[in-house]
């Protein structure tokens, strides 16, 4: 597992379509993620590893109550 820097991450096809402030908030998710994964590593557990994020068809991000977004998540083996 490797973090992706801040210019890794926006060079990405679904981000860079994003607005600056879209694609800071988004690598904030991806940070607090990874935040959760090695957490979870270190507890000896499979990690559960953001996969993506739940956008609408204008790709702005779908929000829950609390102003966060909703992650895709799945674990791999």
């Amino acid at each position: 597992m490797f973090e992706l820097t801040w210019q890794q991450f926006r060079n990405q096809n679904h981000i860079r379509i994003l607005t600056e402030s879209e694609q800071i908030r988004q690598y904030n998710f991806y940070l607090d993620g990874l935040s959760n994964q090695i957490h979870q590593q270190n507890k000896g557990q499979k990690p559960i590893e953001i996969i993506g994020f739940l956008l609408q068809e204008n790709l702005f991000l779908i929000q829950q109550e609390d102003g966060s977004g909703i992650y895709i998540t799945g674990r791999y083996a």
